[in-house]
């Protein structure tokens, strides 16, 4: 049996410039330092906020304070999301979820989001249709952040079937290199924010811009 494994920010959701936006008002806030593109694609996008947080706030914090801290963030960034027309699942998903459905093909998907995002993504942008939300892996603060390949293999389980049989849709650099490191049979790029180009050599096997004809 195959299945498919989704990254959710950035493959499902085209929502870069929310995440960008609400960790460069957060960072500045905290430091007032103004993140970089080039910090936030590879110390932010694909991370788990622990890892992004002892980044950009240069020291370590316990379980409690990262806690705190992310959902600080995500408040600003889940303020931004409802404000902006750009909140929505990408072009061709729904359709593409449902034919997976229809024919009976496993799939899950694993986020670096922690809970409090990925319960509102699945209450805003319906996912219950095609996800339940106790399946999905989240940062749940002991998971292993992007490049490690455990939170693939974990959505794997969960679906009952191998990951070298799986195909991964992911969009971020720790993303791809996660697949990699699971052995995936497949990995498509999601070019939502890094060119075709860039994503081919990296390590996805093929790309797209979005859903429509899959």
């Amino acid at each position: 049996m195959e299945g498919i494994i989704f990254d959710f920010n950035g493959t499902m959701l085209f929502d870069k410039n929310l995440h960008e936006k609400s960790w460069r008002e957060f960072v500045k806030q905290k430091t007032g330092h103004i993140p970089t593109d080039e910090e936030l694609q590879k110390h932010m996008h694909g991370r788990i906020a622990d890892y992004i947080l002892s980044y950009f706030l240069k020291q370590n914090f316990s379980r409690e304070e990262s806690v705190k801290l992310e959902e600080e963030k995500e408040v600003i960034y889940r303020k931004m999301c409802l404000e902006s027309d750009d909140f929505k699942l990408a072009d061709g998903l729904p359709e593409y979820l449902d034919k997976l459905k229809e024919n009976k093909i496993p799939f899950n998907i694993a986020t670096a989001s922690g809970y409090g995002n990925v319960k509102f993504f699945y209450e805003n942008l319906n996912l219950g249709r095609w996800f339940k939300l106790e399946n999905i892996i989240y940062n749940n603060g002991k998971i292993k952040s992007k490049p490690d390949p455990e939170m693939f293999i974990k959505a794997a389980d969960i679906i009952g079937v191998d990951i070298k049989n799986c195909t991964i849709f992911e969009d971020s650099i720790s993303g791809i290199e996660a697949a990699k490191n699971a052995c995936a049979k497949k990995i498509v790029g999601v070019a939502s924010m890094i060119d075709k180009e860039t994503l081919l050599n990296l390590g996805a096997t093929e790309v797209i811009y979005d859903y429509t004809n899959l």
